[in-house]
């Protein structure tokens, strides 16, 4: 119908119903679609229904936390299906959101939802619209529009809205992207030397710009807006693309038509500028470097470090010789190890399923902190037999257990609490590394290491004057050859190999990753060595296991094992633990 006099502007009124979801049965595929579209028509209903400004907000609320549902629950392995579903739902909000406008006070509404969901909208009655543009602010995306742009002749409303969605990048990150930008990647001498692939991920939120009508694919004055986000990582070909969700035959894809980069943009914002208003992101594109031989060295060594930390658990379990605290710690570092390289080779690059993913990645948090903090039991339980030698310091069993899984526990508890979105990539099932999360790993890991390290130099002192004590006419070869073989024993057991991880995650130097790669996938192979074929009481042991001797004859073994259990003070045990160091 048509209000106002004759001559002015003329008001529209509009007939708005809700949309009946499908009759259609759905299958298991569709079930998901087909029960957002049954909650979109009982929220649409109550809409309609609703009774002034405080039931609108209540309605806002209610449509974010259904979108956070929506995008928790969305399936990661068809991603054709993904694609329909994120370019329906965000059709369907905007046309909510502009029916909600009615209902609520003329001014900035904000708000946002509890997982990182944020709505902001500025509504003004129409002709109210001042001069200066509208800005829309929130925690990670800015909007600057023109009131000349968002307005239409015969709107009753003026309206400009910006929806952010919590965790809809990832799944709309292997869609097809189309832009010259994007055709320019890989396209460089270096790049066709190697090979690879153009690929790309979602750098920023993903955020629906409206209005309060629909006529939207060509403004009259251009939109800006300002993306923050983490900084780029270094990759070959390396461009950061202004980019939009472009809807095609009910599915989409990413475009860059009509929007450009702004020479503005930093290192952790892009400023973008676009001439129509639909859903925005920020893509950083590269040349996917396909490097089968890290793989290779990986897998291999990987299979070689399981093989050898199992012939370690079996040696520690049933080896009688070198029974005690030690071996104890030795076992759980291994079990701890080879727990990790199972999960890893087995789900780290499952990254279709992001709840599995998720659940990968906080399993393998959780072992490789375990294995450093029995490498750091390792070094304390060095430090009491060697400088403490004649002491009653040792460690008990609950000591060693609370430290080596209690501690894992609780910082991965902490950090769950703290960012529970920060397990799993888009790369593999491993911590993000988004606002520091990564060093939830690698600050008690770099810990580990000093607290180490400082074990290794007193325990090196030490050694050295009770070497000079024990024996003086020591020969000064002797002693630098038992104190290299000593410090070479400890650096590889206290983990010094992951130095170099400490570097590639810095710097990703291809180098470092694979001094880092062999170091790190052959530690079973270093543990074996060290604690088992290196050790005379545990070579004689695999000799009695596997060269019976006929003649019955005592092994240095039984003699170990014989004496060790005679042995009824702690002022003795500790001299028979110094032996079974092989020191």
């Amino acid at each position: 119908m048509d209000v106002g006099p004759l001559g002015k502007n003329i008001t529209k009124c509009k007939e708005f119903s809700c949309l009946e979801p499908s009759s259609d049965n759905c299958s298991d595929e569709q079930a998901l679609l087909c029960d957002f579209k049954a909650k979109r028509k009982h929220l649409c209903d109550s809409l309609l229904e609703t009774q002034g400004a405080t039931d609108a907000k209540k309605q806002l609320q209610s449509l974010l936390a259904l979108l956070d549902d929506l995008v928790a629950l969305m399936p990661s392995g068809n991603k054709e299906q993904g694609h329909r579903f994120v370019t329906e739902m965000m059709e369907t909000v905007e046309v909510l959101l502009r029916v909600l406008a009615f209902a609520l006070p003329k001014n900035t509404v904000s708000t946002g939802s509890s997982n990182g969901t944020e709505l902001t909208m500025d509504i003004r009655t129409a002709g109210n619209q001042s001069q200066s543009p509208a800005w829309l602010l929130q925690d990670s995306i800015q909007m600057k529009l023109n009131w000349e742009a968002a307005s239409k002749e015969g709107e009753a409303l003026g309206l400009a809205g910006l929806l952010s969605y919590h965790r809809l990048g990832p799944i709309l990150a292997d869609a097809h992207v189309e832009g010259k930008e994007w055709e320019r990647v890989g396209k460089s001498p270096q790049c066709a030397q190697v090979p690879g692939k153009p690929n790309y991920e979602v750098l920023s939120t993903v955020a629906s710009a409206f209005v309060g009508h629909n006529e939207t694919t060509a403004l009259r004055a251009p939109v800006f807006f300002n993306f923050s986000h983490r900084t780029a990582e270094s990759k070959p070909d390396l461009q950061v693309i202004c980019a939009f969700w472009k809807p095609v035959n009910g599915s989409g894809h990413w475009s860059q038509e009509g929007c450009k980069l702004l020479d503005t943009s930093t290192d952790t914002s892009t400023h973008c500028q676009c001439d129509h208003l639909t859903s925005f992101a920020v893509l950083m594109a590269f040349y996917d470097v396909e490097d089968w031989g890290l793989d290779i060295i990986t897998k291999i060594g990987l299979v070689v470090s399981l093989i050898c930390l199992f012939l370690s658990i079996l040696t520690f379990l049933f080896c009688r010789a070198i029974r005690g605290i030690r071996t104890t710690i030795h076992l759980h570092l291994c079990l701890a190890l080879f727990v990790g390289y199972v999960i890893f080779l087995m789900g780290a690059g499952n990254t279709g399923n992001q709840t599995t993913c998720a659940v990968v990645a906080g399993l393998l948090h959780f072992f490789f902190l375990s294995v450093f903090c029995w490498m750091l039991l390792e070094g304390m339980e060095l430090y009491l037999m060697v400088v403490k030698v004649f002491n009653t310091h040792s460690l008990r069993h609950w000591h060693i257990f609370l430290v080596g899984y209690g501690i894992p526990a609780i910082v991965v508890g902490i950090s769950a609490a703290v960012n529970s979105e920060g397990y799993g990539n888009l790369r593999n099932c491993w911590l993000k590394m988004d606002k520091g999360f990564l060093w939830s790993f690698l600050g008690p890991v770099a810990l580990i290491i000093m607290l180490n390290a400082v074990v290794f130099v007193v325990t090196v002192w030490k050694l050295s004057q009770k070497f000079a004590d024990i024996n003086p006419d020591m020969s000064k070869l002797k002693k630098q050859r038992v104190l290299t073989i000593t410090a070479i024993a400890q650096l590889c057991i206290l983990g010094t190999t992951w130095v170099f991880g400490l570097f590639q995650f810095s710097n990703q130097t291809l180098v470092m990753s694979y001094i880092f790669t062999i170091l790190n996938s052959l530690q079973g192979l270093f543990i074996f060595l060290l604690h088992c074929l290196l050790k005379k009481q545990v070579r004689d042991d695999y000799y009695r296991w596997f060269c019976k001797d006929k003649h019955g004859k005592p092994h240095s073994s039984d003699k170990y094992s014989n004496f060790s259990s005679t042995v009824g003070s702690n002022t003795l045990q500790a001299p028979s633990t110094l032996k079974e160091s092989g020191i």
